[in-house]
């Protein structure tokens, strides 16, 4: 089953700019990792979200070591408010298991 990650990071005053360039430079090469399922960026103008979907705790922690993930967070005291809350999650799949799961 997939583990599923919601991750909300919070910029500084001024900085939301800053932090979507820095989603923009590495998606393509996240989005390319083995066992990427899913990586997603939203915003609602005062946050940025990430909802992911690894094929295996073993994807996501080898997400977490690659290049791109690694100068995302050297770069993140330049422009994050606080740490990033990452979440893990496993998907309960109620209802339709399509619409039912991420």
């Amino acid at each position: 089953m997939s583990l599923i990650v919601v991750a909300t990071m919070t910029p500084q005053p001024g900085k939301l700019q800053d932090l979507t360039d820095a989603f923009e430079q590495v998606a393509s090469a996240i989005q390319a990792e083995p066992g990427c399922e899913l990586y997603a960026i939203h915003s609602d103008g005062s946050v940025v979200v990430t909802i992911e979907r690894w094929e295996s705790e073993a994807a996501l922690d080898a997400h977490m070591k690659a290049p791109s993930v690694t100068a995302l967070l050297e770069q993140g005291p330049k422009f994050l408010a606080k740490a990033p809350e990452i979440v893990p999650m496993q998907a309960l799949g109620f209802g339709d298991p399509v619409k039912g799961t991420i």
